[in-house]
């Protein structure tokens, strides 16, 4: 079994192109929108939806975009396994993309936050 592809909410279509296309890189591969019956059977969500998929070889982010809020605390996140760890986050400051850290005994751990406030999992490669 293998990872097919991640699917978030994103607030505003503009900040997600920013975010996963100008920040991370991935390549917006299509656009397309899903239809309210769909939606509605899906996500009980009775509305058209305009998704944009964003990929780079072994990665499929889907980017649903709607103003829909989450009533319970948002843990959905996808982790990254980064070449260049340093790089990213250096570009993050530069790009006033949020850096989360947590720290817990000897573990810490680092989060990106997008424009529409998605958690984004980072750790560098062995």
């Amino acid at each position: 079994m293998e990872l097919n592809h991640i699917g978030i909410t994103n607030k505003n279509e503009l900040q997600a192109i920013q975010f996963y296309q100008d920040f991370l890189g991935l390549e917006k591969t299509r656009e397309m929108l899903l239809a309210p019956e769909l939606s509605g059977q899906l996500f009980s969500l009775f509305q058209e939806i305009k998704v944009l998929v964003f990929e780079k070889p072994g990665l499929k982010v889907e980017v649903f975009i709607s103003d829909f809020q989450h009533a319970n605390p948002n843990f959905i996140h996808f982790g990254l396994m980064l070449d260049n760890f340093t790089e990213i986050t250096e570009k993050a400051q530069r790009s006033h993309v949020e850096i989360i850290v947590g720290k817990h005994k000897e573990k810490t751990v680092y989060f990106l936050k997008d424009f529409s406030g998605n958690l984004i999992e980072i750790k560098q490669k062995s």
